[in-house]
Order: C-alpha cells, then sequence, then structure tokens
C-alpha cells in the first residue's frame, strides 16, 4: 500500500445543520443525537486507509445539467481494490473504469453556478459493514475512453450507520462485457419504466440515494451547497414502484444515524438519484428524478405501516447488464435490523410473509435510578451469540399494552417513532433455558422507549429490592426483527499455542457485550477448554452496578458450575475500573479476579495500555462515540494498531 502524508487533527468541517436538516429534525421531533462536529473538514487517517486499500466499489454522487443527482459506482478496471489513492488528507484521487450509459460520463465537468463540480461518495466494505462518506468537488479530471482519472478535493468527512447493510463476500470478475439496455436521460411525463426495470428494483436490497442542497444566497457563507450520498438497504424488494404509474419510486426511511441529511437535502431541494447494484449479475441501474418526502398520515397513505417515506418521480434512468467487475461468492447475510418489505396500498402483497419471532416479558430487575435488566422468553429458539444484540420492534406495545399497564400521554414526538430499538444480549440462551435471553438497558433521557420500559420495570418493584421479578402475568410483548452484532466470539486457543489474551475496553452501558462474552469464557475455562488472559477497563459513574453484573457473569454457569469462589483452570481476569468517584463492594471477587480502581478518567497518552501488554492483546472497545475516540487515541499511543482494534460504538 502506499505511503501517506501524515494528517494534521481533523476540525469540525460545518456551522451547523444546514435549514433543510434542522427542518426535518423538527419534524419528527428529533432530540439531537449526533454533534455537527461529528462532520469533519479532512479525511481522518484511519479513513484514508480504509479508502485506498478497502474498497473495491465507491458509490459517488454528481449532478447533470439540470441540476439533478445522479449516483454511479466507480470500480477499477479489474475489481481490484486501491484504485483510490490519498495524497493528502484534504484529496483523493480515483482511477475507475466507467460503462456506456453511466451519467457521470457527462456530469463530471458541470459547472453549476460558475462553481467546481460537487462530489460526494461513500466508501463501504459489504463484508464487515465498515462504512465512511466523504463530500467535496471536483479538482481535475481526465479521460482516455471510458477510462477517468478524478482528483477530487474532501473538504467534509464522516463514519455512518451500518444498521441496514447486508453482508456480502464479493471478488472481481474479469468477463465484464457491458451492454446498455436503455439509456433515457429525459424521461416525459407520459413514459413509464420498463416492466424488467422494475422488476430489477423489486429484487433489489441494497442502494445509493444521492442528493443535492443548494443553498439560498444569505444562507451560503454559513451552510455551504453541497451534494450527498447515502446507503439504503433492507430486504429484497424494500423499494417499491408504484403501480399506477409506473415511475414513482417509494423509498421506506428506516431509522438510521437520525442525522437527517438526505431528508434535509429534499426538504431544500426536491430531487434525489438511486443506484442499484447487482453483485449477482453485474447490472446497474441509475434513476433520477423529482423528489419529496412524506411524514405521518400521508406516508402511512401510500406505504401502511411506514411513518416516513421518500419519493422520487422518475425523469431519466439508465440501465447496464453486466457492467460491475465483482461478483458475489455466496448469498447475502441479511441485516438483522431490515423489517418485512412494506407494500404500497395500490399494491397486493404476496400472500406469505415473514413471521418474526415473538419475545414475552418475562422478569425485570431494577438496577439503580436509570439502569434495568429485562428477561425475556422467545416464542421459539433463536441462535445467538456472545456479543451480539436483538432487534426489536415495540409497537404494540408502545401503542396499546403500556397504556393499558401506565399512564402517560403520547404527543407529537410519538407519532412517527418506528419502535424499533437495538440492545446488547447481556445473558444468552443456555442448553438449559433455550428461549430466555436478558437486556440490560440504560433510561435514555428524552427517549421514548427506555423510560417508559423503566417506568413499568419499576412500577413492579416500588420498594426497588433490586430483585428479580416475575412479570410474565403482564403479557408484554415484543417481535424480533433479527440478531446482529461486530465484535468477535474468540474461540479457545491450548497453551501450546499462547492462550487468548484479551482486551476488552467498556465505556458504561458499553459493558453489556462483555457480559455475555465473560459468560462465554467462563464456561469454556470451567470445562478447561483453552488458556484465557482477559483484562478488562471499564470507565464508568456507577462502579457498583457495572461491577456487580460482572460478579453476576461469573455465578451459576450452565456449565462448570462456578460458584464465585472456585477458581476455573487457566483463567485470569483482571479488571480496571475508571471512575469519578472511590467505591468500596460490600462483597468480594473470587481469587482469579482482580479488581484495580482508578480515579478519574482513562487517559489518551497509553499508560494503563502499555502496562498490560495491550499490544499483544487482542482489543476489542464498546461504548459511546466520544470514548471510544479517547480509547483509540490511548491504545495508539501504547503502540496498538488501530486496523487491530474491533470496535463497536452506540451513535443511533
Amino acid at each position: 500500500m502506499q505511503s501517506l502524508q501524515v494528517s494534521s487533527v481533523p476540525l469540525p468541517a460545518l456551522r451547523g445543520w444546514h435549514p433543510g436538516e434542522q427542518a426535518v429534525q423538527a419534524i419528527i421531533h428529533l432530540p439531537e443525537r449526533v454533534a455537527i462536529t461529528a462532520i469533519v473538514d479532512r479525511l481522518p487517517e484511519q479513513h484514508r486507509i480504509f479508502h485506498t486499500s478497502r474498497l473495491h466499489f465507491l458509490p459517488v454522487t454528481t449532478l447533470d445539467q439540470q441540476g439533478r443527482p445522479w449516483a454511479s459506482i466507480l470500480c477499477s478496471n479489474d475489481g481490484m481494490p486501491s484504485f483510490i489513492s490519498s495524497p493528502t488528507d484534504a484529496s483523493l484521487t480515483v482511477k475507475a473504469r466507467l460503462w456506456p450509459g453511466d451519467p457521470i460520463i457527462q456530469n463530471c465537468t458541470v459547472q453549476l453556478h460558475d462553481k467546481k463540480p460537487l462530489f460526494s461518495g461513500i466508501g463501504l466494505e459489504v463484508s464487515t459493514r465498515r462504512r465512511n462518506k466523504f463530500a467535496g468537488h471536483i479538482s481535475n479530471v481526465s479521460f482516455r475512453d471510458l477510462d477517468v482519472d478524478l482528483t477530487l478535493a474532501v473538504t467534509q468527512a464522516l463514519g455512518l450507520c451500518p444498521k441496514y447493510i447486508n453482508i456480502r463476500s464479493i471478488t472481481p470478475f474479469h468477463g465484464v462485457s457491458p451492454r446498455l439496455i436503455y439509456e433515457q436521460f429525459n424521461l416525459g411525463d407520459e413514459e413509464c419504466l420498463p416492466d424488467d426495470v422494475i422488476e430489477f428494483i423489486h429484487a433489489a436490497d441494497t442502494a445509493f440515494l444521492s442528493t443535492s442542497y443548494v443553498a439560498a444566497q444569505e444562507d451560503e457563507n454559513t451552510y455551504p451547497s453541497r451534494v450527498g450520498i447515502n446507503h439504503r438497504g433492507g430486504r429484497s424488494g424494500f423499494v417499491r414502484v408504484r403501480p399506477s404509474d409506473g415511475k414513482t419510486l417509494v423509498l421506506p426511511n428506516y431509522a438510521g444515524n437520525r442525522m437527517m441529511n438526505s431528508l434535509g437535502d429534499i426538504h431544500i431541494t426536491p430531487v434525489a438519484g438511486i443506484v442499484f447494484p447487482s453483485f449477482s449479475t453485474g447490472s446497474i441501474l441509475h434513476v433520477t428524478g423529482k423528489a419529496e418526502t412524506l411524514y405521518g398520515a400521508s406516508a402511512r397513505a401510500l406505504m401502511p405501516n411506514m411513518n416516513i417515506i421518500s419519493t422520487i418521480y422518475a425523469t431519466g434512468f439508465s440501465f447496464v447488464e453486466n457492467a460491475i467487475p465483482l461478483r458475489e461468492t455466496g448469498p447475502a447475510e441479511r441485516s438483522p435490523y431490515s423489517p418485512p418489505v412494506c407494500y404500497l396500498a395500490e399494491e397486493k402483497p404476496p400472500s406469505l410473509s415473514f413471521a418474526d419471532i415473538t419475545l414475552s416479558l418475562i422478569r425485570t430487575r431494577v438496577l439503580n435510578d436509570t439502569l434495568i435488566t429485562l428477561t425475556f422468553e422467545s416464542s421459539r429458539p433463536v441462535d445467538i451469540h456472545p456479543s451480539q444484540n436483538c432487534v426489536l420492534e415495540l409497537s404494540e406495545f408502545l401503542r396499546k399494552r403500556s397504556h393499558e399497564l401506565l399512564h402517560w400521554e403520547e404527543d407529537e414526538s410519538t407519532v412517527n417513532d418506528d419502535c424499533v430499538r437495538t440492545w446488547t444480549i447481556s445473558k444468552l440462551p443456555t442448553p438449559d433455558a433455550p428461549c430466555t435471553l436478558s437486556i440490560t438497558m440504560r433510561a435514555i433521557k428524552g427517549g421514548l422507549i427506555t423510560p417508559i420500559l423503566y417506568q413499568l420495570t419499576r412500577s413492579v418493584d416500588p420498594q426497588l429490592t433490586g430483585e428479580y421479578i416475575d412479570v410474565a402475568d403482564l403479557k408484554v410483548c415484543a417481535r424480533l426483527r433479527g440478531v446482529g452484532g461486530d465484535l468477535p466470539v474468540p474461540e479457545p486457543l491450548a497453551a501450546c499455542d499462547g492462550g487468548r489474551r484479551l482486551l476488552w475496553i467498556a465505556g458504561g452501558i458499553g459493558l453489556t457485550p462483555f457480559l455475555s462474552l465473560t459468560r462465554h469464557v467462563a464456561n469454556l475455562a470451567a470445562r478447561g477448554f483453552g488458556v484465557w488472559d482477559v483484562t478488562l477497563v471499564l470507565s464508568t459513574q456507577e462502579p457498583e452496578v457495572m461491577l456487580s453484573l460482572i460478579q453476576e457473569a461469573f455465578v451459576d454457569m450452565s456449565s462448570g458450575k462456578i460458584d464465585g469462589r472456585q477458581s476455573p483452570p487457566d483463567l485470569t481476569y483482571s479488571i480496571h475500573v475508571y471512575s469519578p468517584r472511590q467505591f468500596r463492594l460490600p462483597w468480594s471477587f473470587p481469587p482469579f479476579i482482580s479488581l484495580i480502581p482508578h480515579e478519574g478518567r482513562l487517559d489518551d497518552r497509553g499508560t494503563l495500555f502499555g502496562d498490560v501488554d495491550a499490544k499483544f492483546r487482542e482489543p476489542h472497545i464498546c461504548g459511546p462515540l466520544p470514548f471510544v475516540l479517547n480509547a483509540m487515541k490511548s491504545l495508539q499511543a501504547a503502540g496498538v494498531d488501530p486496523e487491530r482494534v474491533k470496535r463497536e460504538r452506540f451513535t443511533y
């Protein structure tokens, strides 16, 4: 890989959300979940390494002469990565092979309003769901037939939400022979999309949405014009085409990072483009058109059960077969977040639909004034691995059952909520209880679902005993959308192979995936599988509660019967706790667990990580974004290669 010029520290790129983003956030009454400072003015070092070494393709947005956004997908001529380079932290160069019918051929020299051609791209590694976005303008372009060299000036960079990315393994394909089937960049009002194009859309599970924000003259200095591109994914057929006109695409809006970039752009500049790639055939469909976002009753009238949708009335499209020099090597792994396909009111849905698993709430426990543990029983056994999370839909509970059990009033902020939430599973099903799982969660101030669940849990334990309370009679249910999670599950290694040396780094409630991992490791150690050396670094304002959860993870294991005192063979477990105050536990850990308290915060100088030999451990981090960034800085200071760090953060 090429050497990269050393980056300076990225700074915030924007002064605030632009008027469209602000308007949409107000329409759906969203509290600010991600600060505008998350968008930085240059490429962080990890983004540069990612773009230049990991990507087989690059979805991008350009504008045509009419100001319409088009989405394209850039690849090298042979489908290999490393077709992107980064001379500086504010620039990228792309050497790509295009195909006939790609709108970028005409667009990348278009200068609207005497400005350089705007540009946006999203780097996405479909095998890992890693993704990073950037935006800026084209500073130079040259063509040799269908080969293009682009030099891009980057002014914005941002990490993105991975929720609806379907995991697939792709490999270069050398048998491409692009065949232009349709090229109609200006589609008349009386013309429709061909039937085979509509069938292609209804078979797609992945798309990339391109948008444009054209600033008003008085806003240009504060909120400059720009283009954007974002991933859209779901189950096959999640994007629908209206049968009544054969040209209006309907996109359900699934809850993501809640920045509302795309919807905000459409609110101000009502145009959008979308590209659908097929990694099984190499075909690609480009569409652009007039865009509109519908909310609440208007959305549900068109697509029942969806509170927010965007429509694109096609005004141009092109369709090319066997164009993308990539092929998937097996079936895609559907994102666990993706809901069943929502059909249009004017469509006849298929008779068979996806049957989600039902979870019934059977026990609750109050841990403190914000933390609770809920235990569910699933309608059938579910395959769940340590550190994974579950995606629950609680619409029936929120809209109906909660009102029967509690006194609370819905307001405008609840109308457009999809009632879908994701929580890490802190206790997995066991062979003895294959349908039982537990979730430990925090009631989020300003949130909707978690405060109600906390209120319910508190209502059945008014004395705050901290004990598990049987609540099966309350008949509270949720639907399981799916199971996912990025943190790997460590397998045992024998002493002759060096054993496992793990480093788990948790910020606050980010401890939850490590609870199930702790149970996993302790069970293996108790049965004599592997040699384990675990260091857990925990930063928390609630040390007593968090440490009690860790202690519970060691008690009454399904195998090995660790009773809290017995030392399992070949397991050492060290806990470093960073807390703003001193604390004292009313109990002690068993001998094989060492507890080392630290007052204050984890520093970014790498002192602790140097002391625990982090370079020679397998590091995993889970926590809120500021904590993850600080921990990454500290690890790097201790000499840890950031590419080795497995990360899971709470950004949505």
